[in-house]
């Protein structure tokens, strides 16, 4: 019997084996980002408050929280450049609301204002409704504050 095809297949095993351990020794140092080995989303930042919102138009119907700039950017999808590319995230439009923190009154009203004043297919006029949530003194999830403005596309 001849044993060149075990030869054969142990060489290339060989190679292989060697090839994998040189990129294993070679890629971390180079390439630093590489989703989702190395920026883990889920569980990686504790949320203490939630704020939550809520835009009305002035007859009472909802208003779309991402046309307004207070929508939530997601935080769990893929950074958007990776590997020195972009496009491999989804870019959202710029936002007041961070998730896991609380924007000020200004903030809203200068996100809000700044909206209205850009789509002129808003109404003149939103009111916004600021919820805010988090542990309570005895550890269970409650309202820590809530807030509303009126807020119009002039000052």
């Amino acid at each position: 019997m001849s044993s060149a095809p075990t030869e054969h297949g142990a060489g290339w095993e060989r190679w292989f084996v060697a090839g994998l351990a040189s990129l294993l020794l070679v890629v971390p140092p180079i390439v630093r980002e590489l989703y989702p080995f190395s920026l883990p989303s889920m569980f990686s930042r504790a949320i203490v408050r939630l704020a939550h919102y809520e835009a009305r138009d002035p007859r009472g119907a909802p208003v779309p929280l991402e046309r307004l700039r207070l929508h939530v950017p997601e935080w769990h999808d893929p950074p958007v450049q990776t590997l020195g590319r972009d496009g491999y995230g989804r870019r959202r439009p710029a936002s007041a609301h961070v998730l896991g923190e609380v924007a000020s009154a200004a903030e809203v009203q200068r996100a809000v204002r700044w909206a209205l004043r850009h789509d002129p297919t808003l109404p003149a006029a939103v009111t916004v409704t600021q919820t805010v949530m988090g542990r309570g003194d005895d550890g269970a999830l409650t309202v820590l504050s809530r807030a509303e403005w009126t807020i119009t596309r002039e000052e």
